[in-house]
């Protein structure tokens, strides 16, 4: 494993795709940083896939290469996490943004074999992004980031949650060491703070959909939020707002009665 997973931070989601034949560096004990060592241990070689790097957009967004597979990129979605906004629509870049993204530059590029891994639910998520874990030979990128206080845990849609309680950990240890986007109050809107979860009035109670989530309105017409775009109390609806789960529910709208 090389150096750079030694280095902390402290300034501051298979299709047609081939699979690896090697497990990535099995003989290597993944490195403690601080006093927090890595958790997280990928699956089997028969449920990963070599990828290479084509390039990254943020800190939780890359584009890869299967190099045995199809030529199309794949454009990865890290599973359970969000980093800061570079460009926020209300606040534009949000601290600790651009060492996010190159962070996870420099930890893609550092890297000996890059593998990525599907949860057990869905692969894609609403924009065609492949929803997925990142390996770094044999630590979690995920992990990583969310440790290093680049990243908070977010975004967390069962069935895929298999390494949740490892980036639980991990974000306990950051948030205790003061690291990154926990080193500023309000520096980045997490999970205990304006980006909670959310429960929704479907009565589905261990379904949480998080706050920053898009849903969509009829503000002429109606007073309920979908979660989908094409849902049927949507179609007779002259205009159509999007907005947050959030501010949807500060408002006052209630969730609509066709996705209960």
């Amino acid at each position: 494993m090389k150096q750079l997973f030694t280095t902390l931070i402290i300034s501051f989601f298979i299709g047609p795709f081939s699979t690896v034949q090697a497990h990535p560096s099995q003989n290597t004990t993944p490195p403690a940083v601080g006093d927090y060592t890595w958790l997280a241990q990928p699956l089997p070689a028969s449920d990963l896939i070599e990828v290479e790097l084509s390039k990254v957009v943020d800190g939780d967004t890359a584009y890869f290469i299967n190099p045995e597979g199809s030529d199309q990129e794949i454009k990865g979605r890290f599973l359970l996490i969000d980093t800061p906004e570079l460009r926020h629509p209300q606040t534009g870049k949000q601290p600790f943004a651009d060492e996010a993204k190159e962070r996870l530059a420099e930890i893609l590029d550092e890297a000996d074999q890059l593998y990525i891994e599907y949860d057990i639910g869905s692969r894609k998520d609403k924009y065609q992004r492949d929803l997925i874990y990142i390996w770094a030979d044999d630590i979690l990128v995920q992990e990583i980031l969310v440790a290093e206080g680049l990243a908070d845990v977010a975004y967390v849609y069962p069935p895929n949650t298999r390494y949740l309680d490892s980036l639980e950990q991990a974000r306990n240890y950051a948030l205790s060491e003061g690291l990154g986007i926990w080193s500023l109050p309000s520096a980045f809107e997490t999970a205990n703070e304006t980006e909670q979860n959310v429960t929704t009035e479907a009565g589905q109670a261990d379904t949480k959909i998080n706050a920053e989530a898009t849903v969509y309105i009829a503000p002429l017409s109606g007073s309920k939020y979908h979660l989908d775009d094409d849902c049927r109390g949507l179609r007779k609806a002259a205009h159509i707002e999007s907005l947050t789960l959030e501010a949807a529910i500060e408002q006052g709208y209630e969730l609509c009665g066709y996705e209960k």
